[in-house]
């Protein structure tokens, strides 16, 4: 209940700049740019809480009848992170570009877990975190019942693109519908891997900390 008053207070400010005879398509820009600032709360609360807000002042029912039916184009771009550096960050801010919403999912791997801390709060605010365990095919059909999804895939160079490639494999055996994008890193984060940041860890406590966010 204090989350959903702390959202109509939210709305209230972000719909401050509406007029009141704003056109439909502006109001329909204006509801979307909403959802894509507000990319950090779970998708499915905010368009709840949104049409609550809009009934709670009477607003136009067109528009919560949009947002009930309107299916965001969302990205997942998932892995181990362990730990998440400066080219996954990249790989976001990119993928960000591109999606109305990216969802960061972090597969629990009992191999790289309490290594080093996969998450840096501060860096990823302004996005939705999630982690996941069992297979990523069944995380990604739980979010494709309300959203088109797009699996993200970072890549560093050519022997990435053949290591993903052949994991992709496997999971369109397992989810057919499965929808890919790969996206390459800038340059200068080439070199940088979170097996090699743990194998710096490793040697010296604090040697990878200029790789992370």
């Amino acid at each position: 209940m204090k989350m959903m008053q702390e959202l109509h207070n939210t709305f209230k400010s972000f719909d401050s700049r509406l007029h009141g005879n704003e056109k439909s398509f502006e109001r329909i820009s204006h509801e979307l740019a909403l959802l894509k600032t507000f990319q950090s709360i779970s998708y499915l609360a905010l368009r709840d809480a949104r049409i609550d807000y809009l009934q709670s002042i009477h607003e136009a029912q067109d528009i919560c009848d949009f947002l009930q039916q309107y299916r965001p184009n969302i990205g997942i771009y998932a892995g181990s992170f362990s730990p998440f550096h400066l080219g996954h960050l990249n790989i976001v801010h990119k993928a960000s570009a591109i999606f109305e919403k990216v969802i960061i999912a972090r597969g629990i791997n009992p191999e790289k877990d309490g290594e080093l801390s996969a998450w840096n709060t501060e860096a990823l605010k302004n996005f939705e975190t999630a982690e996941f365990t069992g297979l990523l095919t069944q995380f990604i059909e739980q979010h494709s019942h309300y959203a088109n999804v797009t699996l993200v895939k970072g890549l560093r160079n050519g022997d990435d693109l053949d290591y993903e490639v052949n994991q992709l494999r496997f999971m369109e055996t397992m989810y057919p519908d499965l929808k890919v994008v790969f996206i390459q890193c800038d340059k200068e984060y080439e070199h940088i891997s979170s097996t090699a940041l743990r194998n710096l860890e490793r040697i010296e406590a604090g040697l990878s900390k200029p790789f992370l966010p």
